[in-house]
């Protein structure tokens, strides 16, 4: 993962990882068996569980049909998970650990720690459309999951926190000219309106209608990072 320097680079090209069994491998709820065969089912079984969860929606996915996927017998997935909606918590839960893991690592790299602040407000920004480009489908699972489930609205409103903090902190460093208290509180508001738009964008199968209001589309990245300089007072 590279921090973008050049105004002109495209939002959305960070490479996080995309393999769900290396998510998952220090996730409380995933343990590894001991005989290599089990291992590899076990990773399969996840891996199908991601790719029909995001494809179809969780209640329209069986457990049968996560195992013929997974060319595992429906009973494997029961020796490991209890039900569905475990294996599902298993899987945001290594998700979001993972990912919270590759942002901390990103903001406080020696490339962010050097950014001028115009370019960590780009670093913010290519965060949030790089996971919704790559995890579109099991993000759009997970906040609709979130209207209806307290502890995922919690959990995910805590890993926002986390986000806007590190960048926040990092452009309190730079501009100690500022006052803190009103920055962070800039920033956080700064991650919660953009945020919020990239995921009304995304939550349609299809992505929102109308030009450049896709998470895919240049203008859309390029205008949330003009209207948050402003926002943030900081040069363009």
């Amino acid at each position: 993962m590279t921090l973008h320097r050049v105004s002109a680079a495209s939002f959305g090209s960070i490479a996080f990882e995309q393999d769900p069994v290396r998510w998952m491998e220090r996730c409380e709820a995933f343990t590894r068996p001991q005989q290599q065969r089990s291992r590899d089912g076990l990773g399969r079984i996840v891996t199908s569980a991601v790719a029909l969860f995001s494809e179809n929606g969780f209640d329209a996915t069986r457990v049968s049909d996560i195992a013929s996927n997974a060319a595992v017998p429906t009973g494997k997935v029961y020796q490991h998970f209890a039900d569905k909606e475990a294996l599902l918590d298993a899987i945001v839960a290594g998700y979001r650990d993972c990912r919270l893991r590759e942002i901390v690592a990103l903001c406080t790299s020696p490339e962010t720690l050097a950014a001028s602040p115009r370019e960590l407000v780009q670093l913010h920004l290519d965060i949030v459309f790089s996971v919704f480009k790559s995890d579109a489908g099991l993000l759009r699972l997970i906040e609709r999951r979130r209207l209806e489930d307290p502890r995922v609205h919690r959990d995910q409103s805590s890993a926002n926190e986390i986000v806007a903090r590190l960048i926040a902190d990092r452009l309190v460093e730079k501009l100690p000219s500022r006052d803190p208290v009103e920055l962070r509180k800039q920033v956080f508001y700064a991650h919660s309106i953009i945020r919020g738009a990239v995921v009304w964008s995304a939550l349609p199968q299809d992505g929102e209608f109308g030009e450049g209001l896709k998470v895919t589309d240049r203008a859309f990245a390029t205008e949330a990072l003009r209207m948050s300089l402003r926002y943030l007072e900081i040069e363009e």
